[in-house]
């Protein structure tokens, strides 16, 4: 029985450091100390270590918990992000396909009132019609885009935050990093790249920081010992 109380009570002394046998293992090995014991003063210090065991277990179960959840908040974030861009990207050049569309009468549809017998008022009239809904369809499409812009910006900059204040530590994490750059290899960031350029050429602020947030995720995090020029590279030199 007192072998066995020994055997757990080193076993929870390693994976805890051994900050609780005090300086008295300081003058003897682990094993004279605890053979030495009596059962009663094995088993308080058993149950004691326990404690410190359950504690230590906790307070990863916990922290790992919160890396799960500060990810899960900034990967929803980034999805948007990519998604608002998308429809954004859509609107790049809607000045000009308006302008397009009014100045072929795409927007005519003002049929010829048979009172007006004057061929001017009615050139008129259909002109204030086209004029009329070119700027109400331009106030619906500005509207438009200042809801994606502002939906946009809100994701950004929750991405933006929470990578400059990893408390986490959940941007180090390798098993989080697969998960995104599997998404980056997916249809939908696909059809992102696609309209990044339409993105850029009207909001080239928006698509630098979404292209800053993509980019932390590409490949494994430098250690801090890593080597700032590949040893490959210099032996080739």
């Amino acid at each position: 029985m007192k072998k066995m109380i020994l055997s757990l009570t080193l076993l929870a002394l390693f994976l805890v450091a051994g900050p609780l046998a005090g300086g008295t293992l300081n003058a003897a090995s682990l094993y004279e100390y605890y053979a030495d014991a009596s059962v009663d003063q094995l088993n308080q210090e058993t149950t004691q270590m326990g404690k410190e065991l359950k504690k230590t277990f906790s307070q990863q179960s916990i922290a790992r918990n919160q890396q799960k959840i500060d990810f899960a908040a900034y990967f929803a974030n980034l999805k948007k992000a990519v998604l608002y861009a998308r429809k954004l990207s859509t609107y790049s050049q809607y000045q000009e396909d308006l302008n397009f569309a009014r100045d072929n009468e795409l927007f005519k549809g003002l049929p010829d009132d048979p009172r007006i017998r004057d061929a001017e008022r009615q050139a008129r009239a259909r002109q204030e019609f086209v004029e009329e809904k070119y700027q109400r369809t331009k106030r619906n499409v500005e509207e438009e885009i200042d809801s994606y812009v502002d939906l946009l910006n809100i994701s950004l900059d929750t991405c933006e935050a929470m990578s400059n204040n990893d408390l986490s530590d959940f941007m180090q994490q390798e098993e989080f990093r697969r998960q995104v750059n599997k998404w980056f290899a997916g249809d939908d960031f696909s059809a992102y790249r696609q309209a990044a350029a339409e993105l850029g050429r009207s909001w080239p602020d928006l698509e630098k920081r979404i292209e800053a947030q993509c980019g932390l995720w590409h490949g494994r995090p430098a250690k801090p010992s890593a080597p700032i020029v590949s040893a490959g590279l210099v032996d080739q030199l």
